[in-house]
């Protein structure tokens, strides 16, 4: 139980992470009214940050002692 204790945080950045990712994704191929030229830099800026934070998550997650 205290394995889980000490990474819960480190699970919840890398859930939050991939669900941002995975709206980002739907948004832009299921939302036809999009535009993806004034939208679309700001969604892959925000998949880039959302996916180097949950690789930061992911590699905390094995490096808490």
């Amino acid at each position: 139980m205290e394995y889980l204790k000490k990474r819960m945080k480190f699970l919840l950045i890398i859930i939050f992470s991939i669900a941002i990712i995975a709206f980002v994704q739907y948004e832009i191929h299921f939302d036809q009214n999009i535009n993806l030229k004034k939208v679309g830099f700001i969604m892959t800026i925000l998949q880039a940050a959302a996916g180097g934070y949950g690789l930061y998550g992911l590699v905390q997650f094995f490096r808490v002692k």
